[in-house]
């Protein structure tokens, strides 16, 4: 019985040895399968054809989610780039009329047509033009030719006119201003569509824009600031209109 005992003893430490080594074994296996397919490929080996398949999906996965953050990064840099050029300092714009103003005398002045389009879309507001700056810029507005003298003259009778509206408007009762509203022949915000008839549709486009932004800021000026834009638009016509 001794004997027989230890020999069942003897027997259950093999089978229980036997059955570590299958386990170590099983768990190399599971950590070969894990092993990426560029570490494969350095030790000479090939994954498995499913296991190639996965790791080829998940790379073009990757490479997909970049290639789409690097159009997103651009696209970014694009936006911020067309902002910055239309973002333009008032000092800049004042010395490019000081520097008209004495060009005669020897100060280096050269025509830039963006810093003209900033001064002509930003002339009715003092926070970017100031009065002194105003009035160098009707000095230099008196030397427009052509298409782009008519679209200021134009511009500025359309300012008027909305402030005469206004100014009845505040002068009637709500009922009044509705009657009144009924007889008005034009919408003071509306773009003159001979000005707009430009030589493209982005400049068409750009300025339906500029007019909604610029109706934008009318409404939100208390009546001293829509007194003060009139004022200079009443200016603009009697520098650019003869008679």
């Amino acid at each position: 019985p001794i004997t027989s005992t230890f020999s069942q003893l003897v027997k259950l430490q093999r089978d229980l040895t036997n059955n570590k080594k299958m386990t170590t074994k099983q768990k190399l296996v599971r950590k070969k399968k894990r092993i990426s397919k560029h570490v494969l490929a350095s030790k000479g080996g090939q994954p498995p054809p499913a296991e190639e398949a996965e790791l080829g999906l998940q790379e073009t996965l990757a490479a997909s989610r970049l290639g789409s953050n690097d159009a997103n990064v651009n696209k970014t840099k694009k936006t911020k780039k067309k902002k910055e050029k239309n973002v333009k300092d008032p000092s800049e714009a004042a010395t490019y009329l000081s520097a008209w103003k004495y060009r005669e005398k020897g100060s280096n002045w050269k025509f830039n047509k963006n810093t003209q389009s900033w001064l002509i879309r930003h002339m009715y507001e003092p926070d970017k033009v100031s009065k002194a700056n105003f009035g160098l810029l009707l000095e230099y507005l008196n030397g427009l030719q052509g298409k782009t003298r008519t679209r200021v003259v134009e511009d500025a009778k359309r300012r008027a006119y909305r402030y005469k509206l206004y100014e009845k408007s505040q002068a009637t009762d709500q009922k009044a201003e509705g009657e009144s509203a009924k007889t008005v022949d034009a919408n003071p915000n509306e773009v003159n569509p001979d000005i707009v008839k430009e030589s493209s549709e982005k400049s068409k486009t750009q300025a339906r824009a500029e007019a909604e932004d610029d109706s934008s800021r009318w409404e939100k000026l208390d009546s001293h600031g829509k007194r003060k834009q009139y004022k200079r638009s009443r200016k603009v016509l009697e520098a650019l209109t003869v008679g």
